[in-house]
């Protein structure tokens, strides 16, 4: 079999990863990065967790704006 080496501009493949479907960009992104599954893993139980401390204070993680998880994450964080 014989390999073709094809030059493209960066720029030029990133907008062409842009246009993938979500599995074709998961499909990329995991060939980027070998432990992403580990990675997506940890993001879920954090989220599990911040949603269990919501919750406890009458919170909803899910429908809070991202600048009010923002402060709440601020304050759990100087309460350690």
């Amino acid at each position: 079999m014989q390999t073709v080496t094809l030059e493209v501009p960066e720029s030029q493949l990133i907008r062409w990863v842009r246009q993938l479907s979500p599995a074709a960009k998961r499909s990329v992104l995991r060939a980027l990065i070998p432990r992403l599954d580990a990675a997506e893993a940890l993001v879920d139980y954090g989220e599990q967790n911040m949603c269990e401390l919501c919750a406890a204070r009458g919170l909803n993680w899910n429908s809070l704006p991202e600048d009010e998880r923002g402060r709440l994450v601020d304050t759990l964080l100087h309460e350690a």
